[in-house]
């Protein structure tokens, strides 16, 4: 069963400094708990320097 979360994050671009704020769908291929996407959510923004604070999950 195939999982989407609806996030919104503000997030600081580690290269220009500039903050903004996001609104993106993580998509998982299985099955996966609000605190887990949380987490990879946090972990793919951090890979791509932009760490992000505030996030919250809206389904």
């Amino acid at each position: 069963m195939k999982r989407s979360y609806r996030f919104t994050a503000t997030v600081t671009d580690l290269d220009t400094g500039k903050r903004e704020q996001v609104t993106d769908t993580a998509h998982f291929d299985h099955p996966v708990s609000r605190a887990d996407a949380l987490t990879a959510i946090r972990n793919e923004l951090s890979r791509q320097r932009r760490p992000g604070t505030g996030i919250t999950i809206t389904d």
